[in-house]
């Protein structure tokens, strides 16, 4: 790990403590060859993973979170950046993890879910865990067309638009996630960039032969449900299990559910390691 790398610790008592940092580092005290890398969603940043990182490190394992280029500054708008470049530091870091540990799991958020299918595409990883995976904007009833449509016309035009409220239905981890958000802004060249992604991730499915846990809120008010059981349905892998979430929002590792997450992602973890 380079020696100018903020490391958070762990057992610090504030509910986000890596909000200001580039990543978070913990590395198990009982020996293991396993390692678990954990990405975040369009947007977000470490924060949206780092309690569900406390839970798996508390369970023994070494785990890194990272936030992309593009949202690794605090700044009121979100910069504008592309999948390649998200893409590239997460292979930049799962290849410097490899290095250590002979397995490495990924648990991707939303987006992170797009950069964690496509690096198992080409590379060995261990485990695959899918939180509220971004396939499709969700489509409310309200829309002429569908979102996407709205974002290659006139998104065209806009440079980005704002973030009202974080998707959080646990009204207290809402208000502390917003207190530790850098954008207040959505750039719409990096979600453009994100549905190029999408059409990469969607037809490299059945390449995919990683055992596969996907959890999915039924309540989700950003994505489509939908995607996930797409997921599910086309994924190559052998192992693999749908999860429905009845309570929560788009952010399951900060949400209402969350300890069913923790439990039901160290759970997979540990039984498909075994």
């Amino acid at each position: 790990m380079n020696s100018n790398t903020n490391i958070s610790n762990p057992e610090d008592p504030e509910i986000f403590v890596c909000s200001r940092i580039s990543l978070f580092f913990w590395e198990s005290t009982a020996p293991s060859d396993r390692a678990c890398l954990l990405l975040h969603g369009l947007g977000g940043g470490v924060y949206e993973m780092e309690l569900l990182g406390r839970s798996l490190y508390q369970r023994g394992l070494t785990v890194q979170g990272i936030n992309y280029p593009g949202h690794d500054r605090p700044v009121s708008k979100m910069p504008a950046s592309t999948w390649e470049q998200w893409y590239a530091h997460v292979l930049d870091t799962y290849l410097s993890l490899r290095q250590r540990y002979r397995q490495v799991t990924v648990v991707g958020f939303s987006t992170g879910c797009l950069l964690g299918l496509h690096l198992a595409t080409t590379y060995p990883v261990q485990q695959l865990v899918l939180l509220s995976p971004y396939l499709a904007i969700k489509h409310q009833w309200y829309y002429l067309f569908r979102p996407e449509a709205y974002l290659f016309s006139l998104g065209q035009l806009i440079e980005d638009v704002p973030r009202f409220h974080l998707p959080i239905r646990d009204r207290s981890m809402q208000a502390a996630a917003e207190q530790v958000i850098f954008y207040k802004t959505f750039n719409l060249k990096a979600v453009r960039s994100t549905s190029q992604l999408i059409q990469k991730v969607k037809s490299a499915l059945p390449q995919v032969q990683t055992p596969t846990l996907i959890i999915q809120p039924r309540r989700d008010s950003v994505v489509e449900p939908w995607g996930a059981v797409f997921i599910q349905e086309n994924l190559g892998s052998a192992v693999k299990s749908l999860s429905w979430l009845e309570q929560s929002d788009h952010i399951i590792p900060l949400d209402l559910e969350r300890e069913s997450v923790f439990e039901q992602v160290g759970t997979f973890l540990e039984i498909a390691s075994n």
